[in-house]
């Protein structure tokens, strides 16, 4: 709470200091932004490109660690068989 409330004051600061406009020049034409908003723009675009790359590992490791929950299921019911097949054949 006290970190995003400094996030917001240090943003509303820099959007005081830095409030000029910009001509951003694309393919499709030109537009007329503050400096301050492209650049919130900017670090949003990127959180969200940055949380889509963790997702994706994230579901990669998802898939791995059931994989092998199932495969140190599958060790603990042999290790279980072998130890009463021993004790039947006296072991």
């Amino acid at each position: 709470m006290v970190f995003a409330l400094l996030v917001g004051v240090a943003g509303l600061a820099f959007h005081v200091r830095n409030n000029q406009p910009i001509s951003l020049d694309y393919f499709a034409g030109h537009l007329a932004l503050d400096l301050s908003w492209v650049v919130v723009a900017a670090l949003v675009i990127g959180a969200l490109l940055g949380i889509a790359a963790m997702g994706v590992t994230v579901l990669g490791l998802r898939h791995e660690v059931r994989r092998l929950a199932r495969r140190c299921e599958r060790a603990e019911r042999e290790v279980t068989s072998l130890r009463s097949l021993q004790l039947r054949n006296g072991g």
